[in-house]
């Protein structure tokens, strides 16, 4: 039974009680009930009804295809996040190992000059620490992240925020570490 043939039928039940008995004063539920029955009708068609749903699927699809979206940026972002981790790490690591079998040559010769290329590698070697500081701060940053409360999401942020600085303090420290073995390779001349 439609809505507006139930207020039709109860308005006609209420009616015929009015006419029998007088001690109901039901005319401002009445006149209620004739206003539902003369308004427009509350059922939709089959044919609003499908367009309702097709536009239901839409929003559906269209919330699908962001989360979708929004996922796979996360996913790039955290990828391009652990390669260039893993290249600051190549990179200071590969020139401590190479600066370290430098000054290990240097050792059998020229003794005097190991100071010099000593302080360039403590550049590389702290580009190293601060890399693998970072990488650790990374898993910080999104353990903190997947809780739900706030105090431990700004947590994350700030780890976050500390994870970037140390990644490019560690691209820092290997410019500045070359700087110095270039200084130093041309002290050698």
């Amino acid at each position: 039974m439609s809505v507006k043939a139930f207020a039709a039928q109860l308005l006609n039940s209420i009616k015929e009680i009015r006419v029998n008995s007088e001690s109901i004063p039901c005319d401002n539920l009445i006149n209620y009930l004739e206003q539902v029955v003369a308004s427009a009708p509350g059922d939709m068609t089959p044919d609003q009804i499908e367009h309702l749903k097709a536009q239901l699927q839409i929003m559906v699809e269209q919330t699908k295809n962001n989360h979708a979206s929004q996922l796979e940026m996360f996913r790039t972002v955290i990828q391009s996040g652990q390669n260039a981790v893993k290249t600051a790490l190549l990179m200071n690591g590969g020139a401590s190992v190479a600066l370290l079998a430098f000054i290990g040559k240097l050792t059998e010769a020229q003794q005097i000059r190991i100071p010099v290329f000593a302080e360039a590698l403590t550049f590389f070697v702290i580009g190293v620490f601060a890399i693998v500081v970072t990488a650790g701060m990374t898993y910080l940053s999104q353990w903190f992240y997947a809780a739900s409360e706030q105090w431990k999401r700004k947590t994350g942020f700030a780890f976050n925020i500390i994870s970037i600085v140390l990644g490019l303090s560690s691209y820092g420290f290997f410019v500045w570490g070359m700087r110095k073995a270039y200084l130093a390779f041309l002290g050698f001349a």
